[in-house]
C-alpha cells in the first residue's frame, strides 16, 4: 500500500489523502493520494517558473546527464515499474515490461540528443551574413496524462523531449494511475534534478483543469476529444499558450486481396486485444477484401475463442487482462447491446463478464457492412469489440478507412507496393502500417493523429517540436547593411 504525495519543488508534500488507486484485476486498493485543489497548483507553476531560468541556461549535454542518471535508474528498477504498470492498470506483465523498455528508450533518445544539433545553419542570399534556424524552450510545460501508458506518456513520451529543450515540468497524472507516477517522481528525485524543474501533481478533472487554465506556457494532453477540444480553445484566447493534444481514434487494420493471412491474422488480434482494446491506435475495424471475408472471419473467430483472459500475477500466458473500471466496462457493454438490436449486424461472438472479482470481459465481434450512421462503427469503444466489414476495391477501403472523425492509425496488408501507396498517400492517419497492424510505436518516432485524434504535434520523439519556438536569427558580419532580394538602403 502507498501513501502518495505530491512532488513539488524537489520535495514530496505531506497531505491527507483523498482517493485511492484500485488494481482492476482484484478491486484491492493499492494506493491513497490527494486531490490537489487550486492553491496547489499555483504552487507546483510558481516552482517550475521559478527553475526555468537556471535550467534552460545549463548546456544541453548537462541536461542530458541528468537524463542518463535517470535512464540508469529505470534499469536497476524495471522489475518494480513493470510490476506496478501491472497491478494498477491490470496489463499484463509482458505488455508492462514493453511499456518500461519504451519509456527507458525515450529517455535514452532525449539524453543523446543533448549532444546533436538543435538547429540549422541555412545559406544566406548575401554572401558575409550567416543565418541559422534554431530552437528555444518554451517554458513551463503542463502535461496531463492518460491511465494507459501510465508511466510512458507523462512520465517520458512527452517529460524527456521538454526537458532537454530546456523547458521546465508540471505533470497530472491519470487518477486511475497514481501509484505508477508516485513512482516515476521517485527515480526523478533520486536522479537528482533541480528542485522545481520536474513536478507532479495528484487529483481529479479539475486539477488538471486547473492547470491547464493556470500561468503555463505549453500543455501536452492525451485522453479525449472533449477535454482536448476544451484545452484547444482555451489556447486559442491566449497570446502565450500553445497546445499538443493526442485524442484516440477508431482505428483499422485493412487485408486486401492479395494480402498474407496468417500476417494478417497475428496483426489484427494484436491490434483488437492487447491491452484488451484499450490503446488509442486499438483496431475495432476488421476492413476485409470480400474475396477473403470467409477465411479471415473462421481465424480471427478462432482466435478471439481461444484468447486467454485473466490476471498475469495468477495465471501464465494471459493475453488480455482487465477493463480499467466499472464505468468503463460498463460503456464498452453499451456499445455491445447496440449491435445487437442493429439491421444488418450478424454478431458471431457475444461478450460476457468473467468471474466476480475484478473487470474482466470476454472479445465482442460482429459483421457487418460499413454504414457511417452506426455510433459503433465510429465512435472509439475502449474495449475489445471488433467490426468485421468486407470491401471490394481499394478506394472503398481508403473511403471506410477515413470516413470517421479521427485520424490515429491505420494497417494495411498487402504484397502490392501500388495499393500500398496508394494507402499511405490517401488514407487519414497519423500512423501507418504496411504489413502491420495497428499499433507498434516505437520512441524515436513521432507519435500522434489528424483530424479528431490529434492537432499536428505529436509526442515522443517529435515532441520537441510542441515544446520549443523555432526562431530565425542572422549575423551581419560587415561594417554596412545590405539587404536581400535587392532592397535598397538609401
Amino acid at each position: 500500500m502507498i501513501i502518495g504525495k505530491n512532488y513539488v519543488n524537489g520535495k514530496f508534500c505531506e497531505h491527507a489523502p483523498d482517493f485511492s488507486s484500485l488494481n482492476p484485476a482484484t478491486d484491492e486498493e493499492i494506493g491513497f493520494f490527494q486531490i490537489t485543489e487550486a492553491g496547489d497548483v499555483d504552487d507546483a507553476v510558481d516552482s517550475a517558473h521559478c527553475a526555468f531560468d537556471k535550467w534552460r541556461e545549463l548546456s544541453r549535454v548537462q541536461r542530458s546527464d541528468y537524463l542518463d542518471r535517470l535512464a540508469q535508474l529505470m534499469k536497476r528498477d524495471h522489475q518494480k515499474l513493470l510490476t506496478a504498470i501491472s497491478q494498477e492498470t491490470g496489463k499484463t506483465l509482458n505488455e508492462s515490461h514493453a511499456e518500461v523498455i519504451e519509456s527507458l528508450h525515450m529517455v535514452q533518445y532525449a539524453a543523446g540528443t543533448g549532444r546533436m544539433p538543435y538547429g540549422e545553419l541555412i545559406a544566406s542570399e548575401i554572401p558575409h551574413k550567416d543565418s541559422y534556424m534554431i530552437r528555444k524552450p518554451k517554458g513551463v510545460v503542463a502535461v496531463i496524462s492518460p491511465w494507459n501508458f501510465p508511466m510512458a506518456i507523462g512520465g517520458f513520451w512527452n517529460t524527456a523531449p521538454a526537458l532537454i529543450e530546456g523547458n521546465t515540468v508540471v505533470w497530472k497524472p491519470s487518477e486511475y494511475t497514481p501509484v505508477c507516477a508516485q513512482l516515476v517522481a521517485e527515480l526523478y528525485h533520486e536522479a537528482g534534478f533541480p528542485p522545481g524543474v520536474f513536478n507532479v501533481i495528484h487529483g481529479m478533472a479539475r486539477t488538471g483543469a486547473a492547470l491547464a487554465y493556470n500561468n503555463v506556457n505549453c500543455i501536452l494532453f492525451t485522453g479525449s476529444p472533449q477535454t482536448g477540444k476544451m484545452i484547444r480553445a482555451h489556447c486559442a484566447t491566449t497570446w502565450h499558450k500553445t497546445c499538443a493534444c493526442e485524442m484516440g481514434g477508431k482505428s483499422a487494420v485493412v487485408l486486401f486481396e492479395d494480402g498474407n493471412m496468417d500476417l494478417a491474422i497475428d496483426s489484427c488480434v494484436a491490434s483488437a486485444y492487447k491491452l484488451t482494446g484499450q490503446r488509442c491506435v486499438s483496431a475495432g475495424r476488421m476492413l476485409v477484401h470480400e474475396s477473403r471475408i470467409a477465411e479471415f472471419t473462421d481465424k480471427f473467430m478462432n482466435r478471439s475463442i481461444d484468447l486467454k483472459i485473466g490476471n498475469s500475477f495468477v495465471e501464465e500466458d494471459v493475453f488480455c487482462g482487465p477493463i480499467i473500471n466499472k464505468k468503463q466496462i460498463e460503456r464498452v457493454e453499451s456499445y455491445n447491446e447496440m449491435t445487437k438490436d442493429s439491421d444488418g449486424v450478424e454478431v458471431m461472438l457475444a461478450a460476457h463478464r468473467i468471474g466476480d472479482q475484478g473487470n474482466f470481459i470476454t472479445p465482442h465481434v460482429y459483421a457487418c457492412n460499413w454504414d457511417k450512421n452506426k455510433k459503433f462503427l465510429v465512435e472509439e469503444v475502449f474495449g475489445p469489440h471488433v467490426a468485421i466489414i468486407p470491401f471490394t476495391e481499394v478506394d472503398e477501403a481508403i473511403h471506410i478507412n477515413n470516413d470517421t472523425e479521427y485520424g490515429l492509425a491505420v494497417g494495411f496488408i498487402t504484397e502490392n507496393f501500388k495499393t500500398a501507396r496508394r494507402c499511405r498517400d490517401k488514407m487519414d492517419y497519423g500512423l501507418a502500417y504496411w504489413n502491420g497492424g495497428s499499433i507498434a510505436a516505437e520512441s524515436h518516432l513521432g507519435f500522434g493523429g489528424v483530424k479528431k485524434s490529434g492537432n499536428g504535434w505529436p509526442s515522443a520523439a517529435r515532441c520537441y517540436q510542441a515544446v520549443t519556438d523555432e526562431v530565425a536569427f542572422t549575423v551581419n558580419h560587415e561594417e554596412n547593411i545590405t539587404f536581400c532580394q535587392g532592397m535598397k538602403t538609401k
